[in-house]
């Protein structure tokens, strides 16, 4: 008794109600009565069951889940927010007040559905991580400024160069280039800050350190002057070199292959053989007696049959060609570059001339306006501007040289392109070239035919002089 008036007063002392008071002492007489003098008729009755809670408070008003905390740790969702000043101060699907408190979310069931399991979080945590080290992450989710999917990309993005990123902000500052390649910074330009997220991450005035690894770059890469010019730049100084030597060489394929047409003697004699039988064969039509013909009848040639199986007339000109000469067989091996050049297309050629000339001004015209950008680029537009410069020439010279093989074969400037010429020349020297092949394999399989014509002849007078011999015994 003395025990339980000790219990009562202290429990009185702090303030506890009755019923606290009570289960004190249920809990405490156990344990401090001696064993086998407990009595539990004198035990006091238990208390009465307590009143039941009230209800949470309902939601602060302001719109759907304004003012809803997460007592879980939830999957998020990656949508595309509306900025505050689009919405507020006018009416729209998201200021009716009647929509915002006619429906209310369902916290708890959310919470049910969405939470993220705690046993895959920590089993797929990194060791030693720390809880402190979960609250900070946290807190740097909610700080993020980019949207969710755009900061995703970015970060996938940085992580493939294993560096700070401060150190990336640098070489993008000093234009190195070097550092990324060309397809990265293809990629970075795609990824640039858009005008909304611009103006949110001009507005951040709290701790940068605390934001996300996308947000931090975009942070940082928005502080330096003129930073989409210069990713530009670097992109330019990556490509140019490619871009150019390419061209050159295209160019170069191109006025060979023209040199080649216009000085091979084996083939513009082909080609008088060619008109020679077409005249034989058009005779005393309105097609004969021509003095030249259009390139593009060279396709045609295997289009008109002989009489002899497996034959026909590109057959017949690679023979007369062989019994003229048989060197003038052996034209498309003089031709080496045609083939090259039936493949390169001067509208391509011209189109992305042009576009590196723009790219190339564009860029002179942007760095005016920042003296130290100009510096840096300096030695590189003058050196552009150079080869740029020497590419024009070529390419004027190559179309006066085109316009000079074009008139060689007389056909019109006007409307037949050098790309025409070199397809049709790289495809009849590929069928020339069949055409002499086989009429190689006919001729050996007739001279067969009459080797084994010529032998059984020879069996037969064997067997007819045998014959003889034996009546005139």
């Amino acid at each position: 008794m003395h025990v339980m008036d000790s219990v009562f007063q202290g429990d009185q002392s702090e303030g506890f109600p009755l019923q606290q008071q009570e289960v004190a002492v249920a809990v405490v007489m156990p344990s401090s009565s001696p064993a086998g003098f407990y009595d539990s008729r004198s035990a006091p009755a238990p208390p009465p069951p307590a009143p039941p809670l009230p209800p949470p408070p309902p939601p602060p008003p302001g719109g759907p889940g304004v003012g809803l905390k997460k007592k879980k740790r939830v999957r998020s969702f990656f949508w595309k927010t509306i900025p505050a000043e689009q919405v507020k101060g006018r009416a729209n699907v998201w200021t009716q007040d009647e929509v915002q408190q006619s429906f209310k979310i369902d916290v708890q069931k959310i919470e049910e559905l969405f939470c993220q399991n705690e046993r895959q979080s920590d089993a797929t945590a990194k060791p030693g991580r720390t809880k402190s080290q979960g609250l900070f992450r946290e807190t740097r989710e909610q700080v993020s400024i980019l949207d969710p999917k755009r900061g995703m990309n970015v970060g996938i993005f940085l992580k493939q160069f294993k560096r700070s990123n401060q150190a990336i902000i640098d070489d993008i500052r000093h234009g190195n280039s070097e550092a990324f390649g060309a397809e990265p910074v293809r990629e970075l330009l795609k990824l640039l800050p858009e005008t909304e997220e611009v103006k949110r991450l001009t507005a951040f005035r709290g701790d940068a350190s605390q934001l996300p690894l996308a947000d931090a770059f975009m942070y940082l890469l928005i502080q330096v002057p003129s930073y989409s010019v210069r990713i530009e730049s670097m992109l330019l100084k990556e490509e140019f070199p490619g871009s150019c030597d390419a061209m050159k060489r295209d160019i170069a394929t191109l006025r060979s292959a023209t040199k080649e047409l216009m000085s091979c003697k084996e083939l513009h004699a082909v080609l008088h053989l060619v008109l020679q039988a077409g005249n034989i064969l058009n005779a005393g039509g309105y097609a004969g007696n021509a003095l030249g013909f259009k390139l593009s009848s060279l396709l045609s040639l295997a289009d008109t049959k002989a009489n002899k199986p497996g034959m026909n007339l590109l057959h017949f000109v690679a023979q007369e060609a062989r019994k003229t000469d048989e060197k003038l067989m052996g034209f498309p091996h003089k031709l080496c570059n045609v083939q090259a050049a039936s493949r390169i297309s001067l509208s391509t050629l011209d189109d992305e001339l042009q576009l590196l000339t723009s790219r190339t001004r564009s860029l002179e015209e942007n760095v005016q306006r920042d003296t130290e950008l100009l510096q840096q680029l300096d030695g590189f537009l003058q050196s552009a501007t150079s080869s740029l410069c020497s590419l024009r020439a070529g390419r004027q010279q190559l179309k006066k040289e085109g316009n000079d093989l074009i008139d060689f074969f007389c056909e019109d400037v006007a409307s037949f392109q050098l790309d025409d010429c070199f397809s049709i020349f790289h495809t009849f020297c590929s069928r020339f070239t069949n055409a002499v092949k086989e009429n190689m394999e006919r001729e050996a399989k007739e001279a067969a035919r009459r080797q084994q014509t010529q032998e059984v002849d020879e069996l037969k007078r064997h067997s007819w002089a045998g014959g003889e011999q034996v009546r005139l015994k």
